[in-house]
């Protein structure tokens, strides 16, 4: 309760700040409908030459990427803030963090609040039940809180590994190269991974598994795999990269030197 009521108090701050920039907000919303949409449209521009791709349907390619996007931007709306982590170690700033009595990752994740993250959680979910109204999907209440299991583990995927990399800052002092490339490797996953050589499916399933929050969850969709199957492998994967970039974070906090003049 107590890190709930901090976290209300943070995030009521942030909004009063962002009332004073209304049009930033609308601004970076539409930018990032704005950016989907360009992929929606390449996706398109393809399937005009093109019948199915590595056996599937435009439709169920659409939902591959319209899942692709609920855990992406449920980790860029809440936890966007390690994006500033290799900033705030350059400049020494992670001493303020330190020196309150409060848990030092917790209070850095709470700081800031992306609300035009929404714009990728509205797109992502309007074409989800656009895609599964194609597919004549048939919704009931153990696939749609499968989805949503699904949905909740795989953010944990983009934050875990944005974590672990973010946390490299304290040795390299710039991760973000590291961060960008890691974080960029998820848009593969928006097509079928059978399309990539086994290498590259080996690496997006169980190494960096952008795989398991948006290919195998439209395979579960769509009937091809069990839900077993993909909350037990998302499950042991997302585990491990949690443990990961918590491990790598508090070595981190203990190599960190702050700023010298």
């Amino acid at each position: 309760m107590r890190f709930l009521k901090i976290y209300g108090i943070f995030l009521k701050q942030y909004l009063k700040r962002l009332m004073e920039y209304r049009i930033d907000f609308l601004i970076g919303m539409f930018a990032f409908i704005f950016t989907q949409a360009a992929g929606l449209l390449f996706l398109f521009i393809i399937f005009q030459n093109i019948n199915a791709l590595a056996g599937f349907s435009i439709n169920e390619i659409l939902l591959m990427y319209a899942i692709s996007l609920l855990p992406r931007g449920i980790d860029h709306l809440l936890f966007d803030n390690l994006w500033l982590l290799p900033r705030t170690v350059r400049q020494g700033s992670m001493d303020r963090y330190l020196l309150r009595p409060i848990n030092t990752l917790y209070q850095f994740i709470i700081e800031r609040f992306q609300p035009d993250a929404f714009g990728e959680i509205f797109l992502g979910v309007a074409l989800l039940i656009v895609t599964l109204g194609r597919l004549n999907f048939t919704a009931t209440l153990g696939n749609i809180s499968g989805l949503l299991s699904i949905v909740v583990i795989g953010t944990l995927v983009y934050t875990s590994l944005k974590l672990l990399t973010a946390s490299t800052s304290f040795w390299l002092k710039n991760s973000y190269p590291l961060m960008q490339i890691t974080y960029n490797i998820s848009d593969f996953t928006k097509y079928p991974i059978l399309i990539y050589p086994r290498f590259i499916r080996l690496l997006m399933t169980f190494i960096i598994p952008f795989a398991l929050i948006s290919y195998y969850p439209a395979l579960y969709l769509l009937n091809q795999i069990s839900y077993f199957n993909v909350i037990g492998y998302l499950i042991s994967v997302t585990s491990v990269l949690v443990f990961l970039g918590l491990f790598v974070w508090k070595k981190g906090l203990k190599h960190y030197e702050s700023a010298g003049s």
